[in-house]
């Protein structure tokens, strides 16, 4: 099942570490998926086995490693700022 990624080109995807396989039965570990299904695969199964806190986050970076996507950090455009910005640095 593929989810809408926002009309992004290119969605962020997660794998799950394979030193936390044994954490999440069920969720393969090493497969790239995108982060969005492996949310879905993640809290269904944890609903299945009762576990229906909403405490934290559902994929752990600590179990789960993350690409492509809107990350801030690495995007190549630089931050726009406010036309008032301008005039603050020149002493407006």
């Amino acid at each position: 099942m593929k989810r809408e990624s926002g009309g992004h080109e290119r969605p962020r995807e997660a794998r799950l570490r394979k030193a936390s396989a044994h954490l999440y039965p069920g969720v393969p570990p090493d497969v790239w998926i995108q982060a969005a299904t492996m949310a879905d695969i993640v809290w269904s199964k944890r609903l299945l086995r009762g576990e229906s806190s909403l405490a934290g986050r559902v994929l752990d970076p600590a179990h789960f490693e993350f690409r492509q996507g809107n990350d801030p950090r690495s995007s190549a455009t630089p931050l726009r700022r406010r036309a008032t910005d301008r005039l603050r640095l020149q002493g407006d």
